[in-house]
């Protein structure tokens, strides 16, 4: 799930992000697409949590 949240936070900074113009701006682009790729690591892993929670429950619900 990280390789997927690494290449959403980069791709997602490239595409919405404001154009480069100095070292400070790509200071701020790196920091930005660090914090969407936590973001989306986070979501993929609580959807991973949940799906196998989902799984693991018994499918008899009224025996």
């Amino acid at each position: 799930m990280f390789k997927f949240a690494f290449v959403f936070g980069i791709v997602a900074e490239w595409v919405r992000g404001p154009v480069l113009t100095s070292a400070e701006a790509l200071a701020g682009a790196s920091l930005r697409a660090l914090m969407l790729m936590l973001l989306a690591w986070t979501i993929l892993e609580t959807g991973r949590l949940l799906l196998r929670a989902v799984m693991s429950l018994d499918d008899r619900a009224g025996s």
